[in-house]
């Protein structure tokens, strides 16, 4: 999920860039990231909403202070893109109740002298919502809806090549996360374990094994290194990771 800082009052958006920077930089909150763009204009905004938010994968906040015309921009940008959020940074309460009656996207109203503990709740609660949870992964990023992957399904999770995303290899197909493979096995239970450095195998989704590749009830397959086949290969023959 992507984070878009809307101001064109630079000292403004230094401070949300950092704040977001330093709270998505917490285990937690890997999955999403802050754009390092400076969006200043009502055309900057929805160019970058359109690039980045149509698959209901992007939050914007937007500075009040900056733009006079904020509501029919927040507005402009629901309907430019379903299932993107919006949060409003003020100097004050005054449009809190306008924009609660107005926008269905919004996900949090910041007063600006109170920035730190009221945008730190409000990039936490959207965080918790994308973590793993509920014994499984929250997807967003190619879905205008959320859905959870359940542990049970999920065959295999690999590093995709020269990003800085995951794909997730399930019995329903195939889903991305932004994560990294050696945070992302902290979350998981007994049953994942490193097949190689760059992917994460179901043990109990394994269906068979020939020599170094590991294959799963679709057809898919992934192989496994010499440096973890010695502890994970037994696990597979004796069931032991079978939950």
């Amino acid at each position: 999920m992507e984070v878009l800082i809307c101001s064109a009052r630079k000292p403004i958006w230094k401070r949300l860039f950092a704040l977001t920077d330093k709270l998505l930089c917490r285990k937690k909150n890997r999955y999403m990231s802050v754009n390092t763009n400076l969006f200043t204009s009502r055309c900057a905004i929805l160019a970058a909403v359109k690039k980045y938010g149509t698959s209901g994968s992007a939050i914007v906040i937007i500075d009040v202070g900056s733009f006079e015309d904020w509501k029919s921009i927040a507005e402009e940008l629901e309907r430019t893109s379903r299932g993107m959020k919006i949060c409003l940074v003020s100097e004050s309460d005054r449009e809190a109740a306008e924009a609660i009656n107005r926008l269905s996207s919004l996900c949090g109203y910041v007063r600006e002298g109170q920035l730190p503990e009221m945008y730190a709740e409000v990039i936490d609660r959207l965080c918790r919502r994308l973590r793993t949870i509920c014994g499984g992964i929250a997807v967003t990023r190619y879905s205008n809806l959320e859905k959870i992957i359940p542990y049970c399904d999920i065959y295999y999770i690999e590093t995709v090549k020269q990003t800085h995303m995951c794909s997730i290899v399930h019995k329903n197909g195939r889903d991305e996360i932004r994560a990294e493979i050696s945070k992302l096995i902290g979350d998981l239970d007994s049953r994942f374990r490193l097949a190689r450095s760059s992917t994460i195998v179901n043990l109990s989704a394994v269906k068979s094994v020939k020599n170094s590749e590991i294959f799963f009830p679709d057809g898919s397959s992934c192989f496994c290194t010499d440096k973890y086949s010695a502890e994970i290969l037994p696990v597979i023959r004796t069931g032991e990771a079978i939950l």
